[in-house]
């Protein structure tokens, strides 16, 4: 991510501050998960890339919902002698997740999601932020604040310009999952996802198509406090409406983290995710293969309920937005 390695240093001891002080004074096991995000770029979002699933399931009968909401802004410029492509959006993504055990191995998982698209209103701040630390800008003092525009060009024709915002429920996930060993050290879970496409791709809410994806998560407890978690997703993708002519059939993702019980009911997360490209193009920010670092912390309250507040910068510039924010409500049933 141009210039923001630091920024992103800073506001992850920022985050993590606010974190401890929010704990309690009661002592809690370890209870680590991964951070439900995933790469938010607004050419990858109507994609059937999972996030994050459960390595160890809903006991039977039982169940859990998460709110999720990640507020990611993105300023990206490319140019070579063939192709001309600008990124300047910002989104906002509110999903509800809710799984549910079905028998004593199996759950069924379905999410909601809401998406907004827009010209937002954080570039005056990243860029004061730059400014205070004396941080690269980027292209963004090239660009005028608060701009919607996705832009490409190739060969003088234009195949893809949006600069009109829209909002509304996007592609939606139903999966069902297996538990294919699960003990007190380590868990491993087989998921089938697929993505139903509701959500308006002349908007970026859907691809226009179904996708279907394979994954595998796990986990292991290394301590009492820690815990090592990944997740590795094939996706096969439907025929869609976003650059017909350049996209893939299939992509890959995956994931790694170790989340550490600080403190009580406070964990600590930081998570490495991967995913291929989705367009056979050069371009990185057409969905190119993004390497994203996710970190930040939980809060567990002693009535069932947990908070997540976390950051994520782009490893590979320009493949994902330059931030986002992450916030989540978990609560069991």
């Amino acid at each position: 991510m141009t210039g923001n390695s630091s920024l992103s240093r800073h506001a992850g001891v920022a985050i993590l501050t606010l974190a401890c002080g929010m704990v309690a004074l009661l002592p809690a096991d370890a209870f680590a998960e991964a951070l439900l995000t995933r790469n938010q770029n607004p050419l990858t979002l109507p994609y059937g890339l999972p996030k994050p699933l459960p390595a160890r399931l809903p006991s039977a009968g039982s169940g859990r919902f998460t709110v999720d909401v990640n507020w990611s802004n993105s300023a990206m410029l490319e140019s070579s002698g063939d192709y001309d492509f600008t990124l300047d959006a910002e989104s906002q993504e509110a999903r509800l997740r809710v799984e549910h055990a079905v028998g004593s191995q199996w759950a069924a998982m379905i999410e909601l999601p809401w998406r907004n698209l827009s010209g937002g209103s954080l570039d005056g701040f990243i860029e004061n932020w730059h400014d205070l630390f004396g941080l690269p800008q980027g292209p963004r003092k090239n660009m005028p604040d608060d701009r919607l525009l996705i832009d490409y060009q190739r060969d003088g024709e234009t195949l893809l310009h949006l600069d009109d915002g829209g909002s509304g429920i996007a592609d939606i996930p139903i999966g069902v999952g297996y538990q294919a060993h699960a003990s007190k050290e380590r868990a491993v879970s087989a998921w089938l996802t697929v993505k139903l496409p509701v959500g308006d791709s002349d908007d970026l809410l859907g691809s226009g198509a179904t996708d279907v994806a394979l994954s595998i998560a796990g986990e292991t407890r290394l301590a009492e406090q820690w815990l090592l978690f990944g997740q590795v997703d094939a996706v096969w993708l439907g025929d869609g409406e976003i650059l017909p002519q350049y996209q893939d059939s299939f992509a890959w993702a995956a994931l790694a983290g170790v989340s550490w019980n600080a403190w009580r009911t406070l964990d600590l997360t930081v998570q490495f995710q991967a995913n291929s490209q989705v367009f056979d193009l050069p371009v990185e920010g057409l969905s190119g293969d993004a390497v994203i670092l996710s970190y930040g912390g939980s809060y567990r309250t002693t009535g069932g309920w947990r908070f997540d507040v976390g950051m994520s910068e782009d490893i590979q510039v320009d493949a994902s937005p330059d931030a986002t924010f992450y916030f989540a409500v978990q609560r069991g049933f």
